[in-house]
């Protein structure tokens, strides 16, 4: 299954955009046993990490990991050595907050393809998602605020996420005037074997009743073999 829960407390963590991307990471990844405080243990090269949360070395990784250890989030574990007597992989134990007072759902196919300040917002956007409205509509002073982040850099990175076909832009009118449409709605867009979907609500307007398939040429290279040989050939 591609979709892993995070816990809505995890904009309250006071994490930066790499601590959250990383953090983020850490706990898509499946558990190969559990701390006896209940922990989830996983093993990840630093490397993979850089890779995965867009963060171009290795030591920055480190260095992030070692702030996370710091707020109590992940620590290290014993690496194992190797029959040739080199150090193994990384072993963390990560904290992971729960979610059962609040949660939401992320797609495993989002890590790789966004740097962490893009990764932060669309995290934020994903949290703020109305499962019974089926869009988000914070503003850019809102999203702002609870992030941390700087309104122009908002507006920019919501417009590099609909670039990426990662969120929509939808149109929904206003209850006070139906002539005119509010602004700021946005719907995640959920990845599908070999294609995407946009999750859009139903509308009882003709224009707005079918199902929207985007299609995303750099997405649907990453997670569909047969579409990346069809574009860019054998390789």
């Amino acid at each position: 299954m591609s979709l892993f829960r995070l816990s809505n407390h995890i904009f309250e963590l006071g994490l930066n955009a790499q601590e959250l991307s990383v953090y983020a990471y850490l706990c898509s990844l499946p558990a190969s046993g559990f701390t006896l405080q209940g922990d989830s243990i996983v093993t990840v090269k630093q490397r993979t990490i850089a890779v995965n949360c867009g963060i171009r070395s290795p030591v920055t990784v480190a260095k992030t990991i070692d702030r996370l250890r710091e707020k109590g989030l992940v620590d290290y574990l014993e690496r194992q050595y190797k029959a040739n007597g080199h150090r193994g992989t990384y072993w963390y134990a990560v904290t992971k907050h729960p979610t059962d007072n609040g949660f939401f759902m992320v797609d495993r196919h989002i890590f790789e393809m966004l740097v962490p300040r893009q990764m932060l917002v669309y995290l934020f956007l994903c949290k703020s998602f109305s499962t019974v409205l089926h869009d988000c509509w914070n503003s850019y002073n809102d999203i702002a605020e609870q992030i941390g982040m700087k309104r122009e850099s908002v507006i920019q990175t919501i417009r590099e996420l609909v670039e990426l076909g990662l969120i929509v832009r939808i149109q929904r009118r206003s209850k006070e005037n139906r002539r005119v449409y509010v602004d700021n709605h946005y719907s995640i867009v959920r990845f599908e074997v070999g294609h995407i979907r946009a999750q859009m609500p139903k509308m009882r307007s003709a224009p707005e009743q079918a199902d929207i398939i985007m299609y995303h040429p750099a997405a649907l290279c990453r997670i569909c073999p047969e579409v990346r040989s069809a574009v860019w050939g054998s390789p």
